[in-house]
């Protein structure tokens, strides 16, 4: 495996281990000290969660366009990918 292949694994693990870090972040929040607690505490915790998803997901888009670039400059009989480029379409014989 290269550098490359053990990093885009790294990300895609991302999928599993995001809903994991929510649940980590909820627990360390309902053992807190009640004194920290406040409806300011969570109303902010609220908030960091949901830039956090958001975060998350634009970054998966990301992750996918970044992916099909590195498919898409492959050789046309290499590529993996239901996205093909009119190209390749046409070498394959999809295009007449």
């Amino acid at each position: 495996m290269s550098v490359l292949d053990v990093f885009l694994l790294y990300l895609a693990c991302g999928a599993a281990t995001f809903p994991l870090t929510i649940m980590l972040v909820r627990g360390a929040v309902s053992v807190a000290a009640p004194s920290r607690a406040t409806p300011a505490f969570h109303r902010r915790l609220d908030s960091a969660m949901g830039w956090s998803i958001t975060t998350w997901i634009l970054a998966v888009f990301v992750f996918y366009v970044i992916a099909l670039m590195i498919e898409r400059q492959k050789p046309c009989e290499d590529q993996r990918t239901n996205q093909l480029t009119y190209e390749c379409k046409k070498f394959l014989g999809a295009i007449k």
